[in-house]
């Protein structure tokens, strides 16, 4: 039985290193998640079809609003992207709250 015991703590000890190491990457993890400038969601761009499934718009609406200077977006690369922020803005622009019932 003194040998099966020695297992057992030996395993417990692994088990011991192997967690105080995980405790170590996930802290590693988080700093450097900490230091990467990542966009803030509302800054992140879209495609043409993403954005025409927000708005509730076919790929074709979206190219005549951005001809004709409604909605702002940016070439990246050969392919035109939205900022989501400027999406929520062309939203509430157009936006009318529902009036007030009679009953």
């Amino acid at each position: 039985m003194h040998m099966w015991e020695n297992k057992t703590d030996s395993t417990e000890t692994s088990i011991r290193k192997l967690e105080k190491r995980l405790a170590k990457v996930e802290l590693i993890l988080n700093q450097l998640s900490e230091e990467v400038n990542e966009p803030k969601k509302e800054m992140k761009y879209l495609d043409v079809v993403s954005a025409a499934k927000i708005l509730g718009l076919s790929r074709a609406q979206m190219y005549v609003l951005m001809k004709d200077g409604i909605l702002p977006y940016t070439h990246v690369g050969r392919q035109r992207r939205f900022i989501l922020s400027d999406l929520v803005d062309y939203v509430k622009k157009g936006y009318q709250p529902a009036r007030s019932s009679i009953i």
